[in-house]
């Protein structure tokens, strides 16, 4: 019996450290699971509005700003594509949104990445050193804190006005188009809009309970039920064992 007491501990100390190893194992990075699955901030077509280099305001096409979510990336001209892929990887390679740009927080997750693209007398006012400002609906989740990042060129991010004006509608302003992404604090809950198949992320629900932590917890699940599962046959053969 003090025998088989012993192997029962020392195969529950084995789980326990077993468990540790699976959580350390989990990615974690400052950018929500199903990122890859929303679908892009719909632009307010009344809302679309520019000021050309000398400061006048100038009436544009809403139909000038074409927006793309990284889950349609596959759409995008090569160089735009690889500058969205570049920004992605950007982002999963930080601890904290911070390291791409001071003002972002420790809390301060990207919740949404997609690429800005402008034609027409869009394009030619942001040639010129004018500037577009477009108001977008997009879930928001109740954050309290939403700015917008963007990847203007290379490493390089800057923050851009940004300003929520009514529930889940958020204005910006921006100088030039490539990848954007809208962050949001960790208090926020934001639905996932057309999930894709296969893709990071299976829950339609993103909840936000640390800015760092974005991979599922199921690989954690699995992998301490596995561990206790093996625990329990070893201990099984070794009371067969003890018996014979």
């Amino acid at each position: 019996m003090k025998n088989l007491l012993r192997t029962a501990l020392a195969l529950a100390l084995a789980g326990v450290m077993c468990l540790a190893v699976v959580a350390t194992s989990v990615d974690s990075s400052v950018v929500v699971p199903s990122i890859e699955q929303k679908a892009a901030p719909t632009v307010v077509e009344e809302s679309v509005t520019a000021t050309d280099e000398n400061g006048e305001e100038v009436e544009i096409d809403a139909g000038d700003i074409i927006v793309t979510p990284y889950s349609e990336k596959d759409t995008l001209s090569a160089e735009d594509e690889e500058n969205i892929d570049a920004a992605y990887e950007q982002i999963l390679g930080t601890e904290s949104l911070a390291e791409l740009h001071e003002n972002m927080d420790d809390d301060d997750t990207a919740a949404y990445l997609f690429d800005i693209n402008v034609t027409g007398e869009a394009q030619e006012i942001l040639d010129r050193g004018g500037s577009v400002t477009v108001e977008m609906d997009v879930n928001l989740g109740g954050a309290s804190k939403v700015k917008v990042l963007h990847n203007y060129e290379s490493t390089h991010w800057r923050e851009e006005p940004s300003e929520v004006v009514a529930e889940n509608r958020l204005k910006i302003t921006f100088t030039s188009h490539s990848p954007f992404i809208i962050t949001v604090s960790s208090d926020s809950t934001i639905l996932v809009t057309e999930p894709v198949e296969g893709t990071l992320g299976d829950s339609t629900v993103d909840t936000f309970t640390s800015s760092t932590t974005t991979s599922s917890t199921m690989p954690l699940i699995v992998g301490g039920v596995a561990c206790i599962l093996v625990a329990g046959v070893l201990l099984v053969v070794a009371n067969r064992k003890k018996t014979k």
